[in-house]
């Protein structure tokens, strides 16, 4: 599956390249994701919690992510499993930061291969799901720059460590309904 998405948020490349560096607080901004400590060899232990109702799948992985500073891009690769019927995932996305008149534009470009239990779902329902994940990743990632900007900030906050949230499918399910039904067109229009 392939993916383009694109969205603006506050404040400059410069300090946007600087968020991208920071994978724990990049891992925050999605519903369900946490990274642990960087290991030598550069890569990230990961974790993408994901429930069914009652049910969790628990997806354990590395993740990598390579900053291009001076060409204000870069690619996160990452690839998980969870013990479920062959349930595999690899994701490659790759980003460009673009100077835009409300601050910066971020044009990115996701490869995503699911496989086993995941297969089924990816052909089924999987691109609307990933683009509510990617619109849920934009969100966040914007209110971070809105509170870095605000009066008596100087500087990045970093996200609080937590246990990350469990990203809900029924949850991402109402978002998609009700995003579809907001945009029919009503009678008369």
């Amino acid at each position: 599956m392939k993916f383009e998405n694109a969205f603006e948020l506050a404040g400059g490349p410069d300090e946007v390249i600087a968020v991208f560096e920071n994978v724990p607080v990049l891992a925050g901004f999605l519903p369900g994701a946490s990274v642990g400590e960087r290991k030598e060899d550069g890569s990230y232990p990961g974790l993408l919690t994901v429930s069914f109702g009652p049910k969790r799948l628990n997806f354990k992985g590395t993740l990598r992510n390579t900053v291009q500073r001076e060409q204000l891009a870069g690619e996160l690769d990452g690839q998980a499993s969870a013990d479920v019927r062959g349930a595999k995932m690899m994701v490659n996305m790759r980003y460009q930061l673009r100077p835009a008149a409300g601050g910066t534009r971020v044009d990115l470009v996701s490869e995503a291969e699911l496989t086993g239990i995941l297969a089924e779902f990816a052909r089924t329902g999987g691109v609307v799901v990933t683009q509510a994940l990617l619109d849920e990743f934009a969100k966040n990632f914007s209110a971070h720059m809105q509170a870095m900007r605000a009066p008596g900030q100087d500087g990045a906050p970093d996200m609080p460590r937590q246990a990350p949230q469990t990203l809900s499918a029924f949850a991402l399910l109402l978002k998609i309904l009700k995003n579809a039904f907001s945009r029919r067109p009503r009678p008369g229009d």
